[in-house]
């Protein structure tokens, strides 16, 4: 079960982070100004699913599955000195979850602005730092706690 579900959460990897990619190219293109739609909002929901989705398996992986996850919660002082531990259990999910909390914000503060201009400027900011994030917490080859780019 564990290989299945980390084989689906490393594939969702590039999901999440096409969507980014996407989300951040519809909102650095200016709004039209015959229509009142935002350009790309279907990027938005897209890149939250995509989000969600990664997040959900993680979650699975973390409080389920994970051997790192459960010996950071059966002891997360030892957590602390041991790096893998501490990189699964802490930075890995803490930057994921952030990574969750960055989309969800440019949505609603892109939904609460006064003008589609400033709408498109925070969905861009926000999209922008949730990819910026998002690629600081993957577990890329090379890395301490690396992982392969595809699983198979």
């Amino acid at each position: 079960m564990y290989a299945n579900v980390l084989l689906i959460h490393s594939w969702l990897r590039w999901f999440t982070l096409v969507m980014c990619i996407g989300a951040i190219v519809y909102a650095a293109r200016p709004p039209r100004r015959d229509s009142a739609d935002l350009p790309g909002k279907a990027w938005d929901v897209y890149l939250m699913l995509a989000v969600d989705l990664q997040m959900f398996t993680g979650l699975v992986l973390y409080f389920g599955l994970s051997v790192f996850t459960k010996a950071g919660m059966e002891n997360p002082a030892a957590a602390l000195h041991e790096p893998a531990v501490r990189y699964w259990s802490i930075i890995h999910a803490g930057a994921m979850f952030a990574s969750l909390l960055t989309v969800r914000v440019a949505r609603v503060l892109a939904m609460n602005a006064p003008t589609p201009e400033l709408a498109q400027r925070r969905r861009l900011v926000w999209f922008i730092i949730s990819t910026v994030v998002i690629l600081a917490a993957v577990p890329w080859p090379g890395l301490a706690n690396a992982r392969p780019l595809f699983r198979w």
